[in-house]
């Protein structure tokens, strides 16, 4: 519902005009009565962290306040989230901030993983008042207390400095990559050119250091400043062949963003309103998940078999030679490569940097009539599926009913200093100079799809209400002297002047 929603509500119901900022303020009030106001939930958000904890055992939750009171940071990670992301999801973690659009601003701080079915894997969500070192260091020190250790952990991100001073700081083990997409995004609009980006990218998901080196050869003949750009970024941080540990198949941070776009109403509610949307919203993915991943027919899940399909289909135009009885020789178009299943390794390296069996692997195994799911990982598997979904989130119930300790209770939160700039929100990200569609107008005529110096149509010149072209500014050509175009374009300029 928007203000104009309720201009148009009230002229069809009632036969009323009313000005455009009292549907606004009945809105705002309407909301408050639905949700709260912004001052009541920060008073409320201890008890709704006692709450959560109580009825979904083993949730971590964190609420930090300033000496006079005021609020700093919310941290909140359910406890069906972590345990399913330390026995069923792959070690890559995402993690963005996105503005939140209530009274008091601030920003969300996301974890999100993604499971075998390459869907969104929400871990942790915090608040804070902006994304600077403090706040992004203080999430990441909330989420090691919640994940514990993680072994060959990967963090995606876009290129945010205090992301990576924060994740060097509190995850040392780990390795901080960066996002394909964004940036791809930015040497577009550093250099205005969308082909680097696009050879960039290629670079990027290569999965053999030749093929890398071959688009990079044509990254550098092509542009020689976007090269230099992309090699002192680091390939260890956006080339997955580089890359020290397995990204699997997550180049970018999109299962992060998609939390932000599931949010994009619930951002602009109080802060303890939007908790509990969050969690509502979970509850209801783990067990629509849960019972979508019993019904599956295969032992894989629905994506993997789709891809698992696809490189299937291109076995039959393979050779197969063995060489013992887990190494084959397996040539395609001219070219080989070796398949050791006993390894699970390919000289193409995606089985091994996936481990999901690439084609090459499929045929060989056809080969030795193996069953392909015993060539995937565990986390593609439909059991490992279920049991990332299986512990269900628990609701808190309504305010009126919470019974909390006497030391909760007396716990005294205020507004926190930071307020939003006045003005109306934005509603949707910010778009980069790239992802804007433009349409080329000529200066001279008007005429869209060319510019002044390729234009051969009169200029267009305005005269009161009408739109005249004067014969002192109509091109003439100077071989056949016919307005309308120049002798670079004349039907005559190659016949031969007696």
């Amino acid at each position: 519902m928007r203000p104009k929603d309720i201009i148009a509500d009230m002229k069809t119901i009632y036969g009323i005009q009313i000005m455009y900022s009292k549907a606004h303020d009945a809105l705002q009030y309407a909301l408050s009565l639905s949700y709260g106001t912004h001052e009541e939930t920060f008073q409320l958000l201890p008890f709704f962290a006692y709450i959560l904890e109580q009825q979904n055992p083993g949730t971590i939750t964190d609420l930090q306040c300033a000496d006079d009171g005021k609020f700093l940071y919310f941290f909140m990670s359910l406890w069906s989230s972590i345990r399913g992301f330390r026995r069923c999801m792959r070690p890559v973690i995402a993690v963005d901030g996105t503005h939140l659009k209530g009274r008091f601003g601030g920003t969300m701080f996301v974890a999100t993983a993604q499971d075998g079915n390459e869907q969104v894997y929400p871990i942790a969500f915090g608040y804070g008042d902006s994304e600077n070192n403090d706040s992004w260091e203080w999430f990441l020190e909330c989420l090691r207390g919640a994940l514990g250790h993680i072994d060959d952990l990967v963090f995606i991100s876009d290129r945010h400095a205090s992301i990576e001073a924060g994740i060097s700081k509190v995850f040392p083990y780990a390795t901080h990559t960066i996002c394909c997409w964004h940036f791809g995004e930015n040497m577009k609009k550093r250099f205005h050119r969308k082909d680097v980006a696009d050879i960039m990218d290629s670079a990027a998901r290569s999965y053999s250091e030749i093929q890398y080196d071959r688009h990079m050869e044509e990254l550098r003949k092509l542009h020689k400043g976007a090269y230099d750009y992309a090699i002192d970024a680091g390939p260890h941080k956006w080339s997955r062949v580089h890359c020290p540990q397995r990204r699997y198949r997550l180049m970018t941070t999109n299962v992060a963003e998609c939390i932000n776009s599931c949010l994009k109403f619930a951002r602009q509610l109080p802060l303890m309103t939007l908790a509990e949307f969050i969690r509502n919203m979970l509850q209801k993915w783990f067990h629509d998940r849960h019972t979508a991943a019993q019904s599956m027919r295969h032992r894989l899940t629905d994506a993997a078999h789709g891809v698992i399909q696809k490189r299937v289909e291109k076995c039959n135009y393979m050779t197969v030679n063995a060489v013992d009885w887990n190494i084959f020789s397996v040539k395609h178009k001219g070219k080989q490569w070796t398949v050791n299943l006993a390894r699970k390794t390919c000289t193409c390296n995606k089985f091994q940097m996936d481990f999901l069996p690439c084609s090459h692997a499929l045929a060989a195994a056809r080969e030795r009539n193996l069953d392909f799911t015993s060539l995937c990982a565990d986390y593609y598997k439909r059991e490992t599926l279920i049991d990332a979904y299986s512990v269900p989130i628990m609701p808190v119930g309504h305010p009126s009913s919470w019974v909390v300790p006497s030391d909760i209770a007396a716990r005294v939160v205020l507004n926190p200093k930071t307020k939003r700039q006045s003005g109306r929100p934005m509603e949707g990200r910010h778009v980069s100079s790239s992802e804007r569609t433009t349409t080329q107008s000529c200066r001279r005529c008007g005429q869209p799809g060319h510019n002044s110096r390729r234009c051969s149509n009169p200029p267009m010149v305005n005269e009161g209400p009408r739109t005249i072209v004067p014969d002192d500014y109509r091109r003439k050509c100077s071989i056949c002297h016919t307005i309308g175009h120049n002798k670079q374009t004349c039907p005559q300029k190659d016949t031969p002047v007696e």
